[in-house]
């Protein structure tokens, strides 16, 4: 059985990040067809962040890699069980797996017990044999701790190229239409960045 996302998830947080952007300054001015103008770099600037940040938290996905710490209340209960690791992807790889036993005291718990392998919705953590998931855990949201590497890449050039035509157009999108506007239906960036939906 898997304990997917929702079943003992109760939240994650980025410990650190890339200080890259996730499309270039230069490629956007190209995408505007503004590449001898500098005047609004600052203003790009803002968008490509503030774009790229709504994408990540619409498909809950890192553009470029991250260290994600996720939460979970408790681990499954059968050696059979997979616990499933989905609160951001892809995941590239498992950093570490720590917990609060009963006396509230932080262990980490040896990478020789278990095995994890990436799918398309996050990474499943299962044991190796002969071993059990820990089960005298303190009562806490956060007593069993997954910390994870996730992203497609260190800088612009390891995103897919749909995922960066799709930045490159929402972006484009968002600096010529500076009002407060409704949108409805999907738009090609939308259609561009649909590779990044997770299926949990």
């Amino acid at each position: 059985m898997e304990y997917r996302y929702g079943k003992y998830y109760t939240g994650h947080s980025i410990s650190a990040e890339s200080a890259e952007l996730p499309v270039s300054l230069e490629a956007v001015r190209m995408q505007l067809r503004m590449d001898d103008l500098r005047h609004d770099d600052e203003y790009l600037i803002m968008q490509i962040k503030a774009q790229c940040s709504l994408i990540e938290r619409q498909y809950q996905c890192a553009l470029l890699n991250k260290t994600v710490v996720e939460h979970h209340s408790r681990f499954p209960q059968y050696s059979t069980d997979t616990l499933f690791v989905s609160g951001v992807g892809p995941v590239n790889s498992i950093t570490s797996i720590q917990y609060y036993d009963d006396s509230n005291t932080l262990q980490t718990w040896a990478s020789t017990e278990w095995n994890f392998t990436v799918s398309s919705g996050g990474a499943n953590i299962t044991l190796k044999p002969d071993y059990f998931w820990p089960t005298e855990l303190a009562k806490r949201p956060d007593a069993a701790i997954v910390t994870y590497s996730a992203g497609y890449g260190a800088g612009p050039s390891a995103l897919p190229p749909n995922v960066t035509a799709g930045l490159l157009a929402r972006i484009a999108r968002a600096y010529t239409n500076r009002e407060d506007s409704r949108e409805e239906g999907m738009s090609m960036s939308d259609v561009l960045l649909q590779s990044l939906k997770r299926w949990i």
